[in-house]
């Protein structure tokens, strides 16, 4: 009789700590991987409402044709870009471009048929204080684009949304990178 209450008094805190580490893991990854559509519904009712001011934008770039070792993941685009190379834009400078924000909305979430892997050239975060609204790393397998981790289908407005913040040499990469890409569908289409 007292070995099993021996037992039973350590497997009941044991289960009891579990349950919670299980919880608060939980808890941490809904806010932090929010589906897109309702990230996207969040962001769209803020900008209706005028709080687009709350909110700050960082980007973190490198060029679409910079070679690395490995296809970086978000972490990896964070830690290794150069100062030069994130642009953070708050408040007031995110109002002036409300009429771009207002063209994001769930429309432009489509799930591609074939999931692959990311390999982070941009990476932009909306984020009030320190909590993320929603997310955006480029790119995938045919240029896919994740949004809050779920890969989707290449959409403009995920360009248009930080093409008036980036300085103009990435731009120009950017916008020759997507010619090209544009060039190449239309040669596997022939």
């Amino acid at each position: 009789m007292n070995l099993k209450k021996r037992i039973i008094a350590f497997i009941l805190p044991l289960l009891a700590i579990i349950i919670l580490i299980v919880i608060a893991v939980l808890g941490s990854c809904e806010d932090n991987n929010m589906r897109p559509q309702k990230a996207l519904s969040q962001f769209s009712k803020m900008v209706e409402q005028g709080k687009i001011g709350d909110l700050s934008l960082t980007i973190y770039y490198i060029g679409p044709y910079t070679l690395t070792p490995y296809p970086y993941s978000i972490d990896d685009i964070i830690c290794l870009t150069f100062d030069d190379e994130i642009v953070v834009v708050i408040g007031s400078s995110l109002e002036e471009h409300i009429d771009v924000f207002r063209k994001l909305n769930n429309d432009a979430i489509v799930q591609v048929e074939q999931a692959s892997y990311l390999d982070a050239r941009i990476y932009y975060v909306f984020s009030k204080g320190t909590r993320k609204i929603f997310d955006v790393a480029m790119w995938g397998i045919d240029n896919s684009i994740f949004v809050n981790g779920v890969e989707i289908k290449e959409n403009d407005i995920f360009y248009d949304i930080i093409i008036p913040f980036l300085p103009k040499d990435a731009i120009e990469e950017l916008q020759e990178y997507r010619e090209w890409i544009s060039i190449r569908r239309r040669d596997q289409l022939q």
